[in-house]
């Protein structure tokens, strides 16, 4: 098996950087557009033979160095008793958000193991699937920002329901917190159960608070799940997207890799973070719009930039956007590929 992106995880030496892209699953590929013909997003997660399909593809058309799971963050916590839809133009919702004492109390806490089998039942069959090629990521939403989705019920800039809970009654959010704490933890022990060799905190909303409220409110529950999940002994991966004034505590999570968004120079974020990190990042999404030759001197710039850590994990700086080219997307993998000759 190609086991570079594993090395890189451990801080190992590799002969070349490992490349994988956020989003590379899904849209991107031609034959997940094919899929959605005739199933609805909400279907392909829940149905493992498809999940497994979707999240294969990019293996093969792209030649990364790992595959990450096809899913949705939000998944996660439907059987916690929300409800959780899609209709066209709008993605997954929740149609019964949480915004009281009550409807946090009524809350349950599954086993993910028996409430999410799907998920389960995808990964055993991608992981044989992927024998001899390259390892599989299991993720899940870090606790805030899958918290924050709770509240709002659909996607939102300004966060102004989820911040008025936190400031008007912390106790309250704090309780959520901690059920969504104890579901991600399971589900992400029950995924290295499966046979996921990597596992992958998402906190896409990371940056919606200052960074002290970070650290009161969202480090604190991340810290709590990795030091459960690295009993597994698989590495875990923690990407906390837009909150650079945290970045010296971050690295105090326990993850084993930092991931970096494309705000922040690479070289910048890792002496901030300090000796003996180990990094995923950071291009700019949009840089894959760029004619090759210019793709290219961005890439080498990135990888430049990573020697400084203690290995570095190229990836984008967050999710592949929507009209990517798929022909660049392949070109990037075989630039950062290439440019081991130049190590």
């Amino acid at each position: 098996m190609n086991d570079t992106f594993l090395k890189a995880c451990r801080g190992e030496k590799t002969d070349y950087t490992p490349i994988w892209m956020m989003r590379q699953a899904g849209r991107l590929m031609p034959g997940y557009c094919r899929m959605t013909e005739k199933y609805d997003f909400l279907t392909i997660c829940r149905t493992p033979e498809l999940a497994a399909a979707v999240t294969i593809q990019p293996v093969d058309v792209l030649g990364v160095d790992a595959a990450i799971f096809f899913s949705d963050i939000l998944t996660t916590v439907a059987p916690m008793g929300m409800n959780l839809v899609q209709t066209v133009g709008k993605g997954p919702y929740f149609t019964n958000p949480v915004r009281s004492k009550a409807d946090i109390d009524h809350l349950k806490v599954p086993d993910p193991r028996e409430a999410l089998t799907f998920v389960y039942e995808a990964q055993k069959i991608i992981v044989q699937e992927l024998a001899g090629k390259v390892p599989l990521i299991g993720f899940a939403g870090a606790p805030f920002t899958v918290a924050a989705w709770m509240i709002e019920g659909v996607a939102q800039h300004s966060f102004i329901k989820t911040k008025s809970l936190i400031y008007r009654e912390p106790r309250t959010f704090h309780n959520l917190m901690r059920k969504v704490t104890s579901l991600t933890t399971e589900y992400l022990s029950g995924q290295a159960e499966a046979g996921a060799q990597a596992l992958m905190l998402f906190d896409s909303f990371a940056g919606v608070l200052s960074p002290l409220s970070y650290l009161e409110y969202n480090l604190y529950y991340v810290k709590r799940v990795i030091a459960d999940i690295k009993k597994t002994g698989v590495p875990v991966i923690y990407f906390g997207l837009g909150q650079h004034g945290a970045l010296p505590k971050i690295k105090l999570c326990g993850a084993d890799v930092i991931g970096i968004d494309y705000g922040l120079n690479l070289e910048d974020a890792i002496t901030r973070l300090g000796n003996g990190v180990i990094v995923q990042g950071n291009l700019e999404p949009y840089q894959l719009f760029r004619p090759r030759e210019r793709l290219a001197l961005r890439a080498r710039e990135i990888l430049e930039q990573g020697r400084e850590a203690r290995a570095h994990i190229f990836n984008l700086g967050h999710g592949v956007p929507p009209g990517a080219p798929l022909e660049n997307a392949r070109s990037l993998v075989e630039i950062v590929h290439e440019w081991r000759e130049d190590k």
